[in-house]
């Protein structure tokens, strides 16, 4: 949620942001609109209740000095200010309301430094690392993993449907290798791991700017809870409602949690396989900051991000994506993307963001200034540490050899007990 104060002064700074994320300003423009009448109304309420007070004045001077008549003509006067003042507490209530949708749909004001652009296509690539593998004809993962037989697509479709999985023998430890690799990370970092509820209520949603927005991609159970599409839902409402002390910031926490989402309308070709997933693992990176210092919290939790898949020696690119393909809370974000040999192109497997105090806003999170005694919104950072499916995809494809074998990363074979997954006999 944007600063109202940031939304009464400096319409024209958030005019300009909407237009390069490719929206209309008509939000801004209502929310001026009932801004103004809100004020007007709360102007107009304060008259009336000073008028009542003189009015109350008057008719213990009329009383006292025996004029009934214009006693009775006072009081009658001040029995109809009640109702008016009524009518206009509750119009003020309707307009507050108002605002607050409309503030709860404005996304955040976009950093100076997030490049102009309508789409994907103008993201901008900011480095690339690793050796692009020579594979002549490249395997793509599902193929390798069904000649190996440890992906069951037919047996989850039959559990829970299409966008789901079935991980089997060494697959399935491989996996929880990475988790554990990725967790272990993160706590040498310094980060405090997390073991979170994966089940949200409304108002955490509405805290991280997942609802109003994105309702229609979570799902949601009989007894009005969410299941939470990544870790940073409830790893950022930790301190809802909280005053932190300047001295403890930054705080870094780290998750692991399955992460469930609809991904309505989003499948296209790439759905076969670890692609489009309605449920997938995912280790999260979270962060409070000071205002002044969450630029180095973001460029930290980049490089920890990097240096994991540098680790696992997983070719990869970080780009900064443009104003028209920014997340709804994010001021400015980072993916980075690793190498799929088979599809000859970059999958996108962390995400790392700086929602600066839009989200601190949602959740009533703020700290105490040491100097000042002033209480100030903290700034909050999200990225992915990392996300397992498309991870998994390029860390398989990277990895594959003639025989059908995939060759284990040396970093994670003291998770997985063994250094590579052995091809079928035929």
């Amino acid at each position: 949620m944007l600063d109202p104060k940031l939304m009464r002064e400096e319409s024209k700074e958030i005019k300009d942001s909407l237009k390069k994320r490719g929206m209309n300003n008509s939000l801004v423009e209502e929310w001026t609109k009932l801004d103004n009448k809100l004020r007007e109304l709360k102007i107009n309420n304060d008259n009336m209740r000073h008028s009542r007070n003189l009015i109350s004045e008057k008719i213990n001077s009329f009383k006292k000095a025996g004029n009934e008549k214009a006693a009775r003509d006072a009081i009658s006067e001040a029995q109809r200010i009640p109702e008016k003042i009524k009518k206009t507490d509750e119009e003020i209530a309707e307009i507050e309301i108002k605002l607050n949708n409309i503030a709860l749909s404005t996304p955040n004001l976009l950093d100076k430094k997030v490049p102009i652009g309508e789409s994907s296509d103008n993201n901008k690539v900011l480095k690339k690392w690793g050796k692009i593998p020579n594979i002549k004809n490249a395997k793509s993962h599902i193929d390798i993993l069904e000649n190996l037989g440890l992906i069951d697509l037919k047996a989850s479709a039959k559990i829970a449907g299409e966008g789901f999985y079935v991980l089997k023998g060494e697959l399935a430890i491989l996996e929880r290798a990475l988790i554990n690799f990725f967790l272990d990370f993160h706590k040498k970092k310094g980060r405090i791991e997390i073991n979170p509820p994966i089940l949200v209520n409304e108002k955490s949603a509405i805290g991280t700017a997942h609802l109003p927005k994105f309702k229609n991609d979570m799902y949601k159970t009989e007894e009005n809870l969410y299941l939470a599409p990544t870790a940073e839902m409830p790893l950022t409402n930790l301190h809802q409602d909280s005053v932190l002390s300047e001295s403890e910031l930054p705080l870094r926490y780290c998750a692991y949690t399955p992460c469930f989402r609809t991904e309505a309308g989003k499948h296209g070709t790439e759905t076969r396989g670890l692609f489009r997933l309605h449920q997938f693992d995912k280790v999260e990176m979270m962060s409070f900051s000071l205002p002044e210092n969450s630029e180095k919290e973001l460029k930290l939790m980049l490089e920890d991000a990097e240096k994991l898949l540098q680790m696992l020696k997983i070719p990869y690119r970080t780009i900064i994506l443009c104003s028209g393909d920014m997340g709804f809370a994010s001021a400015i974000t980072y993916d980075i993307e690793t190498y799929s040999p088979f599809l000859k192109k970059y999958l996108e497997t962390s995400s790392v963001s700086n929602c600066k105090d839009f989200q601190a806003r949602r959740m009533n999170t703020k700290f105490l200034r040491n100097k000042t005694n002033e209480r100030k919104f903290v700034h909050t950072l999200n990225g992915s540490g990392l996300a397992l499916p498309r991870l998994m995809i390029s860390l398989i494809e990277n990895n594959q050899q003639k025989d059908g074998s995939i060759k284990i990363p040396a970093v994670l074979q003291k998770y997985t007990g063994f250094k590579e997954i052995k091809a079928k006999k035929k």
